[in-house]
């Protein structure tokens, strides 16, 4: 259990680590509301994949990066992933970027993939 916990945790940062590498969890979430800010003003569109489908492409990218040996994805399996559910990085990028100004919103997200994969490791309910 120690290590789906330890593997989530990496996953998580890698992908937070993609807006500010090596920063804080406030900072990153500072990065990420100052970047949805950013687009925003740049006349971005609102316009994604819904909060289910961010969610379950992600759980299915964790879950594929599971069963990998050292739990490292290569890129074709993260494209097969993504291309079975229809979406792209790219898409991924973009709602992160649209809704990552709504801290409360993205810690329910994150809160939901994390229960998710508990659920699928057989582990414990999140508190909530």
């Amino acid at each position: 259990m120690r290590a789906v916990a330890g593997a989530k945790a990496d996953m998580r940062a890698r992908a937070r680590d993609r807006v500010a590498p090596g920063a804080s969890a406030a900072a990153r979430a500072l990065a990420l509301a100052l970047a949805a800010l950013g687009a925003a003003a740049c006349g971005a569109s609102p316009d994604t994949i819904s909060r289910d489908e961010f969610v379950a492409s992600y759980v299915a990218l964790r879950v594929a990066e599971l069963e990998e040996a050292g739990n490292v994805i290569p890129d074709e399996v993260r494209d097969s992933v993504l291309a079975a559910r229809g979406v792209t990085e790219e898409d991924l990028d973009a709602f992160v970027e649209a809704h990552g100004r709504d801290v409360v919103f993205m810690q329910g997200v994150w809160t939901e993939v994390d229960s998710l994969m508990s659920e699928r490791a057989g582990g414990p309910e999140p508190e909530p």
